[in-house]
C-alpha cells in the first residue's frame, strides 16, 4: 500500500514538474510574447489560423497569436491559480479538520455541519453566477483572477477537512499523544507536534490531485466564457476561443493542445 502510494506520488510529481518546467521556464526561452500578433509578409493583415511551421510550431490562432507560446503562458496562469487555491485549501482544511477531530463533541458537530453545508452547494453554478456578476460590473482582468482564486478556495477545502478529521480521530488515541497530554503539552502543541506530522503524508498525496481538479474547474468556467478574460491566456479560454465549427473541423492545432 505504501509502495503504491509512493509510486503514484512519484508519477504525479514528475508530471507536475514537466508541466511546471514547460509553463514557467518555457516563456523565457520563447522568442515571442504572450500578446504578440503576427502579420502576413506585407504586414497588411494578421496571420490568422496559420498551419504548423518552423516559425510557429503549433500554428497561430484566430487572432494571429502563436499557439505554442500562449500554451506556455496559459499553463503558467492556470498553475498559479491552482497552487494559490490548493495552498488556501490545505491551510483551511487542515486547521478545521485538526480542531474538529481533536476537540470533538459540539465543536466537531458544528464544524462538520458547516462542511456539509458547503458540500451541498452547487459550487460550479455559484462560481459561474459570481463570475457573471464580475463581468456585469466590469471587474478588471487582474482583479478577476484574484476573485477566481477566492471563489475556488471558498468551495474546495471541505474534502481535505474531512480527511484530516478522520486521521486526527485515529491519531489522538495513540499513546504518544496521550503521554504528551499527561506531560502538560498544550492543545496547540499536541496538534502541531504530535498529530500534524502523522497526517502530512495524506495531505501531500491529495495535493497533486487537487491541483489537477482546480485546473479542470478553471478551464471549465473559462471555456464557458466566465473565467479568465482575454487577452490573458489560460488553457480554458484558449479552448473557448476555438469554439467555432470551422475551427473544430479544420484547425485541430488550435483546440487540441490546450484540450
Amino acid at each position: 500500500m505504501k509502495r503504491t502510494l509512493k509510486y503514484k506520488l512519484i508519477i504525479f510529481g514528475s508530471i507536475l514538474l514537466l508541466i511546471g518546467a514547460f509553463c514557467f521556464i518555457g516563456p523565457f526561452l520563447s522568442p515571442y510574447g504572450e500578446y504578440q500578433v503576427f502579420y502576413s509578409g506585407d504586414g497588411s493583415m494578421a496571420l490568422i489560423k496559420a498551419q504548423l511551421s518552423w516559425e510557429h510550431i503549433l500554428g497561430t490562432d484566430k487572432n494571429g497569436q502563436d499557439i505554442f507560446t500562449r500554451l506556455m503562458y496559459g499553463g503558467r496562469l492556470s498553475l498559479i491559480v491552482a497552487l494559490c487555491v490548493v495552498t488556501t485549501q490545505v491551510v483551511i482544511g487542515s486547521a478545521v479538520g485538526l480542531v474538529s477531530g481533536y476537540l470533538g463533541k459540539k465543536t466537531d458537530m458544528i464544524l462538520m455541519r458547516i462542511v456539509d453545508v458547503f458540500n451541498s452547494l452547487p459550487d460550479i453554478i455559484i462560481i459561474l453566477i459570481l463570475s457573471a456578476l464580475a463581468v456585469t460590473y466590469g471587474v478588471a482582468g487582474r482583479e478577476k483572477i484574484i476573485l477566481l482564486i477566492i471563489f475556488l478556495s471558498f468551495f474546495t477545502w471541505t474534502s481535505l477537512a474531512k480527511l484530516v478529521r478522520g486521521q486526527t480521530l485515529y491519531l489522538k488515541e495513540m499513546e504518544h499523544v496521550k503521554v504528551a497530554e499527561l506531560c502538560g503539552v498544550s492543545t496547540i502543541g499536541r496538534l502541531i507536534k504530535h498529530i500534524l506530522p502523522g497526517i502530512t503524508r495524506e495531505i501531500i498525496a491529495v495535493v497533486p490531485i487537487s491541483i489537477g481538479g482546480i485546473i479542470l474547474i478553471e478551464a471549465s468556467i473559462s471555456f464557458l466564457g466566465f473565467g479568465l478574460p482575454y487577452p490573458y491566456a489560460s488553457w480554458g479560454n484558449m479552448l473557448s476561443a476555438a469554439m467555432d465549427l470551422s475551427v473544430l473541423k479544420n484547425n485541430v492545432n488550435i483546440w487540441l493542445p490546450p484540450g
